[in-house]
Order: C-alpha cells, then sequence, then structure tokens
C-alpha cells in the first residue's frame, strides 16, 4: 500500500505491543486483568477466551498496549497472529502444572516471530506450586531462565493475588527499552486487523492495531477489500477519541462489511484516494480453501467475530470423518438469519452452527420446515463435539472385498419364488454360500446379486471348489444368461 505523508517525516520512540501466550486454564486471562483491574474473566464462557483482545494501560506514566489470545489449541492461528504484531511476549506457565502441549505452541509461535519474550511463572501462592521443576521442563523445551544457565527473564507470579506485577511490567520495560522501538506518527496509519464482529446497532465494526502513522477522525480505511469513514473511533475503553497514534488498539464502525481477521490495513486523506488504491490491497492471510459443490453434506458456520469464525471453521474441518463429502456454506458473522437458512437448505443434509450468536425466529421456523439442524453454543469443544457426533452418523459404510472364485454359468432354469436357479462351473477359486457376486457379462458388469444356497450331486453344500459342477440358489439385480460369468466374493466393514 501507498504512505501518504503529511509532514515532514520522523521517528520517535513508541510503546510496546506485548502479546500474552501459553497453555489454556494458566492465568492469562486473570494476568491481564489484575493488570488492567477489570473483570474480564468474568464474562468469558467456560473460563477461556475466546476472541483476541487488545488493551491499553499505564504504568509508571509510560504506554503498554497489551494483547490477549485464547490458549485452548483450536485458537492457534490467533496466537501466531498475536505473536506476529507484537514487539514483546510473555510466555504465562502455571507453577503447579508446568509445560503443556500450547506452552509449546507458544513458544513456537514465538520464536517464528523472532521477538524477545519472558516468562511469567505464574499461581506461585498454590501449595502445589513448584517452581524448579518448571524451570527444569521449561530447560527441556528449550527455554533457559536467567538462574539456570540462560538468558529468558523469569518473574514469579500470582495473577490473583497480584504479587509481583510490578516486576512484571517493570520487566516488560525494560525489555521495551533494549528494543529501541520507533515509529513515525506523521504519515496515515497502517496496522493490523485484530478483530472484527457485526454489530447489531452499529454494523460492521473491527479492532485496529495501529503499527506506524496515526489514524485521525475524517480519514478513510481500507483493510483488505473492506473500507470504511473513520467517523467512530473508539480506544480500547470504549471511550470517543479524536485519534490514535502508534501501537494504539483502536475500534472502528461504518465498515461496507465485516472484514477479515489478520489484513492489513492502510489509512488515507479521502475516499477518493482510497478507491484508486483498491487494487494494490493486502490479501487476508488466512484464506480459505474452495469446498466440493457436489456433497450431500452441507456445514454453516456463523459466530459474533471474524477471528472466533476462523477458529471454529479450522477446527470443525480438522474433525470431519474421513470419506465424508462435505460442502462449507458461506456463513459469516453475526446472527443466523432466514437466508443463511435458504441458502443451505440446498444440501440433502443440512447443519448450521452458530458460536456466541443467536437464531432469530423466522430462521429457527423455516430451518424446522426445511429440516436443517441449527444448534449455538458459547464454548467451542461442545461445538466441535456435536458437529462430530453428527456427522459420524453420515459417513458411508466403507467395506473390503475378499475376492473367492469364479464360475461359468452353464444352464439357467425358471426363477422361483425363493430366487433364481443356476447350474454352473467352477473356473478358479471357489463358491460359498451366502457369498455376492458380479454378474459379468463379455467382460463388462451388468448386475449383482448373492448366493442363497450351493447344492452339489443334489445335496446341499457349502461350498464348491475349482472344476466342481453345481447349482446355485442365487438373489440378483438382473437376469442371469447362459455364458455369463458369476465373480464371487465376500464384504466386510471397516467403519
Amino acid at each position: 500500500m501507498t504512505t501518504h505523508v503529511k509532514e515532514t517525516s520522523v521517528q520517535i520512540a513508541r510503546h510496546p505491543i506485548v502479546v500474552i501466550l501459553g497453555h489454556v486454564d494458566h492465568g492469562k486471562t486473570t494476568l491481564l486483568d489484575t493488570i488492567r483491574k477489570t473483570n474480564v474473566v468474568a464474562s468469558e464462557a467456560g473460563g477461556i477466551t475466546q476472541h483476541l483482545g487488545a488493551y491499553e494501560i499505564i504504568w509508571n506514566h509510560r504506554h503498554i498496549t497489551f494483547l490477549d489470545t485464547p490458549g485452548h489449541e483450536t485458537f492457534s492461528k490467533m496466537r501466531e497472529r498475536g505473536a506476529r504484531v507484537a514487539d514483546i511476549a510473555i510466555l504465562v506457565v502455571a507453577a503447579d502444572d508446568g509445560v503443556k502441549p500450547q506452552t509449546k505452541e507458544a513458544y513456537e509461535a514465538i520464536k517464528k516471530a523472532e521477538i524477545p519474550y519472558l516468562i511469567a511463572l505464574n499461581k506461585i501462592d498454590k501449595p502445589s506450586a513448584d517452581p524448579d521443576r518448571v524451570k527444569s521442563a521449561l530447560a527441556e523445551v528449550g527455554i533457559l531462565v536467567e538462574g539456570w544457565g540462560g538468558t529468558v527473564p523469569i518473574v514469579q507470579v500470582s495473577a490473583k493475588a497480584g504479587t509481583h506485577i510490578d516486576e512484571l511490567l517493570d520487566t516488560v520495560l525494560l525489555a521495551a527499552e533494549m528494543e529501541e522501538l520507533k515509529a513515525d506518527p506523521n504519515i496515515l496509519a497502517q496496522g493490523v486487523v485484530i478483530e472484527a464482529h457485526l454489530d447489531p446497532r452499529r454494523g460492521p465494526s473491527a479492532m485496529l492495531l495501529v503499527t506506524n502513522g496515526t489514524l485521525h477522525k475524517g480519514e478513510f480505511v481500507l483493510a483488505g477489500s473492506a473500507l470504511s469513514p473513520v467517523r467512530i473511533l473508539e480506544d480500547s475503553l470504549g471511550k470517543n477519541v479524536d485519534e490514535a497514534g502508534p501501537s494504539t488498539p483502536v475500534t472502528i464502525v461504518g465498515f461496507n462489511k465485516v472484514p477479515d481477521v489478520g489484513v492489513l490495513f492502510q489509512a488515507f486523506h479521502s475516499k477518493n484516494e482510497l478507491e484508486k488504491n483498491l487494487s494494490a490491497n493486502v490479501a487476508p492471510i488466512i484464506k480459505d480453501v474452495p469446498d466440493s459443490t457436489s456433497a450431500e453434506v452441507g456445514i454453516m458456520l456463523k459466530a459474533d467475530v471474524a477471528g472466533s469464525l476462523e477458529a471454529i471453521s479450522d477446527e470443525v474441518r480438522r474433525v470431519i470423518p474421513a470419506g465424508l463429502p462435505v460442502r462449507f456454506f458461506e456463513g459469516g458473522v453475526g446472527d443466523i438469519n432466514e437466508n443463511d437458512i435458504k441458502t443451505i437448505s440446498s444440501a440433502h443434509i443440512a447443519f448450521v452452527i452458530g458460536f456466541h450468536t443467536k437464531i432469530k425466529n423466522q430462521a429457527a421456523d423455516l430451518a424446522e420446515r426445511f429440516n436443517v439442524s441449527v444448534k449455538t453454543f458459547d464454548v467451542i469443544y461442545e461445538a466441535i463435539e456435536w458437529i462430530l457426533a453428527e456427522l459420524k452418523v453420515h459417513v458411508p459404510k466403507q467395506f473390503t472385498r475378499d475376492e473367492l472364485g469364479k464360475l461359468l454359468v452353464l444352464k439357467t432354469f425358471q426363477s422361483t419364488g425363493g430366487g433364481r436357479i443356476i447350474g454352473g462351473r467352477v473356473r478358479e477359486g471357489k463358491v460359498v454360500r451366502d457369498a455376492k457376486f458380479d454378474i459379468m457379462r463379455a467382460g463388462e458388469r451388468v448386475g449383482s446379486g448373492s448366493v442363497s444356497s450351493v447344492q452339489r450331486n443334489k445335496s446341499a453344500v457349502d461350498a464348491l471348489k475349482e472344476e466342481e459342477e453345481g447349482g446355485l440358489l442365487v438373489q440378483s439385480s438382473r437376469a442371469i444368461e447362459e455364458r455369463d460369468i458369476l465373480a464371487f466374493y465376500n464384504e466386510s466393514r471397516t467403519n
């Protein structure tokens, strides 16, 4: 995107953007809650952060912007995104639990982003806390903290009790000083879409993180292919502001559509300038994969914000049973409405999952009429468990085929009420009672059937061996003719 200079370009110090990462339930949101002196945890379904949030605080007269990311494994892309836009990471590890799967995943995201980080060893007030054991476990995954042969700062805290939070913030600011973070406040704002959603009252809105420049009211913003005039500008506390400088999270209301999470944004002086640059907009970091349009099973996902929609989409795709063709219908951000039901009703089997959304009354009535299964959830793993159980019912049966032998039809007899009687000779292998067969004529399959009974020398037997002749009572989908070849097999289900 083109950068427009407002005044003389100048580089000044900016405050740090800090991402908080770690395993689920290790206290990330409680830590941020303590820092901000607000109660975010109580509002989170199941006690799990399910959105990426940005919050600005002041500590010792200096600003710090924090990004809070979910710890659940489903939200790996959100954690990676947070690490990419941050300057510093705090890896939260519970002193009573230690290194867990998402601890390792978060560490990989930090290494990939190549940003400095420190360890917040949380829950040290618990009787079962064992800091030395955790430090040893950290060393095993390559994290060498201060005092254990490394240089990674570690601060022992209790987010719940507020213990050593001041030391943690001082350590963050010290790390920021060493990075010598700079930005140019005089250019038009640039940054990243942190979160986006469809506000029921105000329409499409997005939380932006300004990484360079300054965003002013009266300007225009292009985020991917979504655009908005900057009429409503709110800080992380929801207060109206006139401008937002570097490292500042801010919410804009009034987009023409919900922006994609993770895309870069650029500010422009006017709508005319913005429209001239539409062809140069940055594509979303996360792209969807085209789906087959021939599947009988249809799935539509709706969520309150784009980040959660992305996460639940990834997880649902991951648990689709093998062999089940599924088409994903475009859902998006917002409540489940009548148009959603009409859109997905073309699928033979249809599911709509709402995450932190509601279903409108008219849509619920229509779903019942069209036999569309609709379910809403507030906790993501409950949604995944439900859809997985529903999909398993519709997995096509899979069988293995054990080839038995082939028989040349020598004679056909009049059909009876119990089936069709034929006489023949086994050319290879064997023919057994209860086996299935394909009817082959001139080298092509023309029908199928199964064996009800086998006779040899007018006596019932279990099987006919190679070169033996006998009679068969069969059920078949098509008339059998002399000189046909019957290819016999057994079939067993594998799923």
